[in-house]
């Protein structure tokens, strides 16, 4: 993996995200996404759409570092947000809430009531854990961390690379990718 010297949500960063498949674009590629379509997320990528914030994905943002914190005291393993690049292929991409000096472990971070409820039930939605899938992809994880926060108690699941789904990832990825390269929807 190639690390990307970028610092998530700024500008930079956005435009970046533009010119890629992410790992939070993964879920949409595949039709498990309940908040858009890959039609949508086509329309993003080649006519330069945005998606707007919303207090969810603000919340989620400004309680990231608070999580963070609390899943390094759980775990003892120190972790940095850092942007990646397949090194096969490149226009993937990967946005990783945390990962070991190493690049040996990482951890994604939710901080949704939602998601937070799925996980006292322990399961991880499965728009996650496409994302999941796609982030170990990236950096050649075997495992990742998952870490539900609600903003006292932290929930850590350890998830294993899939080589199966990865494949079926993978495959959708690279004809999504040539739908946006070709502009054709």
């Amino acid at each position: 993996m190639k690390i990307i010297d970028l610092i998530q949500g700024s500008a930079k960063w956005l435009q970046f995200r533009q010119n890629h498949i992410g790992a939070s674009d993964s879920a949409a590629i595949l039709g498990l996404s309940p908040w858009t379509s890959s039609k949508r997320l086509w329309e993003e990528k080649v006519l330069g759409w945005e998606k707007p914030m919303n207090a969810n994905m603000k919340r989620g943002q400004e309680m990231e570092s608070i999580a963070r914190e609390a899943y390094q005291l759980q775990t003892g393993r120190l972790v940095t947000p850092m942007v990646g690049e397949h090194d096969l292929f490149p226009f993937l991409s990967a946005s990783f809430d945390g990962l070991t000096e190493d690049l040996k472990n990482g951890v994604e971070i939710k901080c949704g009531k939602a998601s937070h409820k799925i996980a006292e039930n322990g399961e991880i939605p499965s728009y996650y854990y496409a994302q999941l899938q796609h982030q170990m992809y990236v950096a050649g994880l075997q495992e990742i961390d998952y870490y539900s926060f609600d903003g006292q108690r932290g929930i850590l699941f350890t998830v294993p690379f899939d080589s199966v789904f990865v494949t079926q990832i993978v495959e959708k990825e690279l004809e999504f990718w040539d739908s946006v390269v070709n502009s054709t929807p």
